[in-house]
């Protein structure tokens, strides 16, 4: 039954997954070749400490799902092995920190080619911030998290061909996110 389940929820990622990347023609060809999980004590671990931090967010019931903006792919493995750490912290036009996005066309652009990590996300109270600010590295007081504002972006490298409006979340503490499942796929 527990298999059954673990397939079923998978499935549910990969079909979502697709669905967001389609939207971009060039995209549409994708095929999803795996979504690996984390170790499932180490992801008991990793819950605890995200709830204890997350129950501290001004707004503790504000999680989603989100895509990480970054990593090679021995670090997305060693994130969903072991959990963010301050060292996966990067330094990005709207402070130091770790950056997500519901997009996964975005997030592309920021991973290795043909990897994604899908996290779960305390966002809290976000400010909606629009000016950049390379040397933020926290929220704005009374905040727990920045929203970077909507902005269009041209995608650049290997996944380049379109603008989309872009929203980036941006969290300043390694333990407000979890990895979920990495997702391994070829466009």
């Amino acid at each position: 039954k527990q298999w059954y389940q673990r397939r079923v929820r998978g499935r549910q990622v990969e079909d979502q997954f697709r669905a967001e990347v389609c939207k971009v023609p060039s995209y549409q060809s994708i095929r999803i070749s795996s979504v690996e999980k984390p170790n499932a004590t180490k992801q008991n671990q990793l819950r605890s400490s995200f709830s204890v931090r997350c129950n501290a967010l001004r707004d503790p019931d504000l999680r989603i799902r989100l895509y990480y903006c970054g990593g090679k792919a021995g670090t997305l493995h060693r994130i969903l092995k072991e959990g963010f750490q301050p060292r996966d912290m990067v330094a990005g036009d709207y402070g130091v920190g770790l950056y997500f996005t519901q997009n996964p066309v975005r997030a592309m652009q920021y991973s290795e080619p043909g990897l994604l990590l899908q996290c779960e996300v305390g966002i809290g109270m976000a400010e909606s911030v629009l000016k950049m600010d390379q040397n933020r590295n926290r929220p704005p007081v009374g905040y727990d998290s920045v929203l970077t504002g909507d902005r269009n972006v041209d995608h650049v490298g290997i996944y380049s061909h379109q603008r989309h409006n872009e929203l980036q979340y941006l969290i300043f503490d390694s333990t407000q996110a979890i990895p979920i499942y990495l997702v391994y796929f070829n466009i």
